[in-house]
């Protein structure tokens, strides 16, 4: 499978998710105020997926335009990658429903958890491929994953203490922060790449 195919399978997944997770929020059931605060928790947690599906989907193409060439372990941590993703339209509709009640906030976090370790996986995938010495040299900095990692798994501690729950979320946010600005790692990659190419031409 060439590069461009995975990127546009995957561009179509997220997308998909994108639209899906759209569709939880209701229609307000009147024309006054109090009908549009009703729906209010969902359109949180919707714009709180968005942030999340948004970020990893910038950082995704600049990954893929760093990798050399597709492999068999890249198709399959790219599949279990999408397949974590997936389950943000679920989980997003029920903390919106719930008003952030304990266990859907907590199964949110776990979603979002297993999503960055599942981007690490596929990254790391990349990073070990044959043809990608020098993306193995400048990825050897992972501050922003382990920022990630740490905040999820605060976001994730925080889900088991009632009240401080509520917290969960904002942490899920703040985890995803440093991922809005696309990996200057991976730019500096794909520079290299074609500083080389143009060089032999």
């Amino acid at each position: 499978m060439t590069k461009g195919r995975l990127e546009a399978f995957s561009d179509g997944v997220i997308a998909i998710i994108i639209t899906i997770t759209i569709l939880v929020i209701d229609v307000p059931n009147g024309n006054d105020w109090p009908d549009l605060l009703a729906v209010f928790p969902v359109v949180v947690c919707y714009i709180i997926s968005f942030i999340v599906v948004g970020a990893n989907w910038v950082n995704h193409h600049h990954l893929l335009q760093a990798a050399g060439s597709i492999n068999g372990r890249i198709l399959w941590a790219n599949l279990f990658y999408l397949l974590v993703l997936s389950f943000l339209p679920v989980t997003t509709g029920w903390v919106g429903k719930s008003d952030f009640s304990m266990i859907p906030v907590r199964v949110y976090v776990l979603v979002n958890l297993f999503a960055a370790l599942s981007y690490q996986l596929l990254e790391l995938a990349v990073i070990h491929a044959e043809d990608c010495v020098l993306l193995k040299e400048v990825a050897e900095d992972r501050r922003k994953e382990r920022w990630t990692l740490l905040l999820d798994l605060l976001a994730l501690a925080a889900s088991f203490i009632p009240g401080a729950h509520y917290i969960s979320c904002p942490l899920l946010v703040a985890a995803v922060a440093p991922w809005i600005i696309p990996d200057l790692r991976m730019k500096k990659v794909v520079e290299k790449k074609n500083q080389a190419a143009s060089q032999r031409s």
